[in-house]
Parts: C-alpha cells; structure tokens; sequence
C-alpha cells in the first residue's frame, strides 16, 4: 500500500457525513408542530444540515477544488485545512444553542465559525491572487470562486450577528431584516452556488464522457448570481421593491432551467456503468425545479411554503447533488489513500451497487414525505422522514465501508 497526502481532509468528509447521519436522526426524534417554521428545534436540524454536513463536505472539497479547477499550488494549505477542526466546534457550538445548552453558545459558536471561515478563506484569497489565467481563456474562476466565498463569509457575519442578537446583544429588531438576507446568501450565494460551478467539470468523472466546456456554464452562473444580487435587493431597506424580488427570481429560475439542460444532457446516455451516483445528480435536478417553484411561491407571499422550501433545498437539491458527487469523488479520494495516486481504479469497480441503490431509494422516500407532509402542514409526521433518511444514511456509509474493504484487495 502506497501512503499519501490526501487531495481533501479526511477528516472533515468524515465530519460531513457524521453531521449528515446526526440530521436525519435529530429529524426522526423531535417532536414537530405542524408546520416547523422557525422554532429553535426547527433551526437545530437546518444549521445542523448547513453547516455540518453540506459546509463542512464543500469547504474540505474545496481544497482540492481551488487548486485543481486553477492549476496552481495553495498558498499556506495548512492553515486552510486546520481551519475546518475549528469551524466544526463552532458548529456544534451554535447547533447545541438551539437545541438549549445556554446562550452562551450563541456567542462563541457564531465567533468561532465566522474565525474558523476568516482563517481558511485567507489562504483561498492568497491563492487566487496569485493566480495567472493561461492565455486565452474565458472561464472567470477567480470570479467565481470569490463570489461564493464572500457570500459565504457575509452569510456567517450575519448569521454571527442574529446568533448575538440571540444571545442577549441589543440587535434582536435586525433579525426580521437579516434573516431572509443570510438564507439567500447562504444557500444560493454559496451552496447552490457552488454546486453549479463546480458541477460544470465534476459531472464528466461522474458520467464517463469526455470533458467539454458546457455551452451555458458561465451564463448560468451569472445569471444566477444575477438573479440572487437582485432578490437581496428587493428585501434590504431602503431600496427594497417588489419588482427587484420579481426580477431576481425570474432570472434566477431562467438559470436553474438552462442548468436543468446542460446537465440532463451530459447525464443522458452516459457511457460510465456506475448509474447510482447519477442518479442522485438526476434527483437533485428535479430537486432544484421544486426549489425554485417555491420559491417563486414564497416570494409571491405563500408564506406557508418556507418549511417545504428550506426541506426541499437542503436535503433534495443540495443534499443529493452532495450525495451524488461524494459517492464517485469521495470514493476516488479512498482508493487513492489505500492504492497511492498513481491507481486508476474506477469507482464503480469496488462501489456495491446494491447498497447504494437502496440508499438512493431510502433518501428519496424521506424527501418526498418530509415534503408532502410539510405541503399538506402535517409536520407531526415528518419524524418518519427521519427514519428514512437515518436508514439511507446508513446504507450510504455501508456501501462506503464495503468498498474501503474491496479497494484492499489489490
């Protein structure tokens, strides 16, 4: 066996994923009213899914993807990658304070996680600095990746601060304000994002075809980006109007359906026999179409559509293009630490099919209950969405476990 310097920690994928597992557990065990809104518990499981899981898997892949997607070596990569240990005690900090351990926890959580960021993103932005475009290219990544790390950082500043208000600083009139805008840049600005960037060359490994530059990549991320910019537009005081909101959402959704082409086509026909992971990809697809159908919905004042929104857009969308991708990418990372770099053994090669089938079929039974049941405002039933999901977890991290124990047969 070869030992090598792994191309993403670790130990914050296995964070990830142990965040990931904990979500739909704390999901089965709490007792829900009938819509969840923004209860403490409610607020619990979303920064628990957030932060723990879909943050903490982006930010460890982004070590890899960062030098990777620029072809250069990182600037103080220690630091970027010790900063994850820090980020994940902040997490569980902030998570524990509102599930009741004291408001304390509101303060150092939040400073904790807004450090841990400042102290990863230094070395991101040093690196990005130093970076030359080859000439000709027309791929912005330098643009790309610091917008999703500022909408990142300015997301955990404003979290940081309702955490405060929370805690007892005298800001509790700025929550109504800053909520909306921390979701928004949260989940559209950096995971959603995020996914659509990276997405535009991670899906080729995935599906087996060969590496093309997407006809609408850029468009799509623009536009999208776009369409965010204009929607915090229309909610910030002072210059806040409908039409901003409206703009926004259109333009966004124009970018999530030509996302919804480019991708569907690649995933068509793909010549990779390992189908699992894509069909995960597949689902989250669908997964986004409903997010930005809600959307639209909550925008337009159904108000009773933000707890099916935020499910959907965490666990369906996010969650699965997550799911999708570490099934093929985290087990590529595996086989590199157990067989060294130079292996090219295919992922499907060692990855049991069976297992990760039902893990596939279990995920989506949780997703689409805890998304009818949210529609229908029997949120009192969403705990068995838990369970399913607690079961596609484990059936996830059997089929990892399973093809640990195959990639050591060499």
């Amino acid at each position: 066996m070869t030992e090598t310097k792994p191309w993403i920690p670790p130990f914050a994928l296995m964070a990830g994923m142990g965040a990931h597992g904990l979500s739909w557990l704390l999901l089965a065990l709490t007792v829900w009213p009938s819509v969840p809104g923004l209860t403490f518990p409610a607020l619990a499981w979303i920064h628990l899914v957030a932060l723990g899981w879909l943050t903490m898997i982006a930010l460890a892949v982004m070590v890899h993807v960062i030098p990777g997607f620029l072809d250069t070596d990182w600037e103080l990569e220690p630091i970027a990658r010790w900063a994850l240990l820090p980020y994940g005690i902040g997490m569980l900090l902030l998570v524990g304070a509102f599930l009741g351990i004291g408001p304390w926890a509101f303060q150092w959580g939040g400073g904790l996680l807004v450090a841990s960021l400042v102290s990863f993103m230094i070395p991101a932005f040093l690196t990005m600095i130093r970076y030359k475009a080859p000439e000709g290219t027309k791929v912005p990544y330098r643009f790309a990746f610091t917008s999703v790390l500022c909408s990142l950082l300015v997301a955990a500043i404003l979290g940081a601060t309702m955490a405060w208000a929370l805690a007892g600083a005298p800001w509790s009139h700025l929550l109504a304000t800053l909520l909306p805008l921390h979701a928004i840049l949260a989940g559209g600005g950096w995971l959603s994002l995020l996914i659509l960037g990276v997405s535009a060359r991670t899906i080729f490994p995935v599906t087996g075809r060969k590496r093309y530059l997407l006809p609408f990549h850029v468009i799509i991320s623009a536009g999208f980006f776009g369409g965010l910019i204009l929607l915090l537009l229309g909610l910030i005081p002072g210059v806040a109007h409908v039409a901003w909101r409206w703009l926004g959402v259109g333009l966004a959704s124009l970018a999530a359906v030509l996302y919804l082409v480019d991708i569907a086509k690649v995933l068509w026909k793909a010549p990779n026999p390992n189908r699992p992971p894509q069909a995960f990809i597949a689902a989250a697809l669908v997964y986004f179409v409903i997010t930005m159908i809600l959307g639209a919905g909550v925008n337009a004042g159904m108000t009773q559509w933000q707890a099916p929104l935020a499910f959907v857009a965490l666990v369906g969308w996010m969650g699965q293009s997550v799911n999708g991708y570490l099934l093929h990418i985290g087990i590529r990372l595996m086989l590199t630490m157990v067989r060294g770099e130079e292996d090219e053994t295919a992922p499907g090669e060692v990855t049991p099919p069976a297992w990760s089938w039902t893990s596939f079929v279990l995920f989506q039974l949780a997703i689409l209950w805890g998304l009818g049941v949210l529609l229908t405002g029997h949120g009192e039933w969403l705990p068995l969405s838990g369970v399913f999901g607690l079961l596609g977890w484990f059936w996830l991290v059997g089929s990892a476990w399973l093809s640990y124990r195959r990639a050591r047969v060499v």
